[in-house]
């Protein structure tokens, strides 16, 4: 690890050689080699032989509870341009931030900061290895050290006058700016693995989000919340007319009946010593809350509002309905997940029973002799997609994959465009851009998520 700190920090690149150690080290290209299922210390191309017929049975299984075909006519690539770009091959570059002159040579780990992306580099490794014997268009892959804005304009530079054919990365948001719009430019298209964002780019039909959206969840929550329950039990919890979402879940293009909307002060909750949710719930079935609250600023105000529903609920059942990201809350609030019957919208999960996570485990055990962390199985989904959707569709893949849903380890990928206009694919040709729109309902229980279908 020392010696590849020091190796790295003198190079804008990763060095070349892959190393089986515990914590795994960034190449500058990856390969596989069919003739030795051992990688070779020194390695140039990542190859399969040509086969444009063969189709991956992941890209053909439908996913049902989407919307049906779109037209294919309403997102057609659009190009005047003339962008010179490999023929004879399909050139991937990933902008990870390994953040290497930050770390001490001296010392004995690699800080965290770091470690999370080597992780998601291993994840990418594993999924190379997995597929070396997949047929299909040579591939190149070129993995940089780009922290910053600065390393990933200096990184993209070098491929000005021949573009790559996808963009994995990078990690922060200015820099993702800055990569979406050289993308776009280029014809190149780019996945977003940590940032989503409908700011991030306009009318771009090659920036392509790893994760979806927060309207994806908002429109998840609000289907199956509808599809469940009666509305008349179903109540939508602001905590101000400023911050509330009742015109995305009241919308009277798509819903007849509308879903009451309740106004709560955060210090009404903390302190009042009046009864507030025993107040509102139903007599006769459940009584649904539905939180779409995401950010840090909402925490207090999520922890008192669950406090409040433990306390008053009595024996009657209530059902709350929030986001993803209070998983990543204080633990007084996880404490609720797993006790009350809270549903939370998430894109990304582990089920631990299922097979394919087993084997997966143990593969990376072997190699590395650690147990792979989420980055990790991220990192393995998004290059296991890339280099598929690439053998099978193309470098234009997220034009073609709008009616699939390919399942991987951690996610799933439903490729959806994005239009914050409000047009519709039937009547608009300008995508904004593109993201994953796969979401699940899940509730957690022991600290395991079960599907609520």
């Amino acid at each position: 690890i020392l010696l590849f700190c020091l190796l790295i920090a003198g190079t804008s690149c990763a060095t070349r050689k892959i190393v089986n150690k515990p914590v795994p080290k960034p190449a500058d290209k990856v390969v596989i080699n069919h003739k030795n299922p051992e990688l070779p210390a020194k390695v140039d191309t990542l190859v399969w032989k040509e086969n444009k017929d063969k189709k991956s049975k992941a890209d053909k299984i439908e996913d049902k509870s989407m919307p049906k075909e779109i037209p294919p006519t309403g997102i057609e690539k659009k190009s005047n341009k003339k962008i010179t770009k490999e023929e004879s091959l399909f050139r991937i570059v990933a902008l990870l931030p390994f953040k290497t002159v930050e770390n001490d040579s001296n010392a004995t780990k690699i800080n965290s900061s770091s470690l999370r992306y080597v992780h998601f580099f291993a994840g990418m490794q594993m999924a190379v290895q997995e597929l070396e014997h997949t047929t299909g268009q040579k591939i190149v892959i070129n993995v940089h050290d780009a922290p910053s804005i600065d390393e990933v304009k200096s990184n993209l530079n070098k491929y000005e006058y021949r573009p790559p054919h996808l963009i994995i990365g990078p990690q922060k948001s200015d820099a993702v700016k800055y990569a979406a719009e050289w993308a776009k430019n280029h014809e190149t298209s780019i996945i977003s693995p940590w940032v989503s964002s409908s700011s991030i780019t306009d009318k771009n039909p090659f920036y392509i989000q790893a994760k979806a959206g927060l309207n994806a969840h908002y429109n998840l929550i609000n289907t199956h919340a509808r599809k469940n329950f009666p509305v008349e039990n179903i109540f939508l919890i602001s905590r101000s007319l400023e911050e509330s979402k009742e015109w995305i879940f009241n919308d009277s293009t798509i819903y007849a009946q509308k879903i009451e909307e309740k106004i709560i002060k955060e210090s009404d909750l903390a302190s009042s010593n009046e009864l507030i949710v025993g107040s509102i719930l139903k007599e006769n079935g459940p009584t649904v809350f539905i939180l779409p609250m995401s950010s840090n600023k909402d925490e207090n105000f999520i922890y008192h509002f669950l406090r409040r529903v433990s306390s008053e609920k009595d024996k009657k059942e209530v059902i709350v309905y929030g986001m993803y990201k209070w998983l990543e809350m204080k633990s007084d609030i996880i404490e609720y997940l797993n006790v009350q019957k809270i549903r939370i919208s998430l894109s990304n999960y582990i089920d631990n029973d299922q097979n394919e996570i087993k084997t997966f485990k143990r593969r990376y055990f072997e190699k590395y002799r650690e147990f792979p962390s989420e980055d990790v199985l991220e990192g393995y989904d998004i290059m296991k997609y890339s280099i598929q959707s690439l053998n099978t569709d193309g470098p234009d893949f997220q034009f073609k994959n709008i009616n699939k849903t390919v399942p991987c380890l951690e996610t799933s990928f439903q490729i959806r465009p994005v239009y914050k206009s409000g047009k519709t694919p039937e009547n608009s040709g300008d995508v904004d851009y593109f993201e994953n729109a796969f979401v699940r309902i899940v509730e957690l229980r022991n600290n395991k998520f079960r599907v609520i279908d």
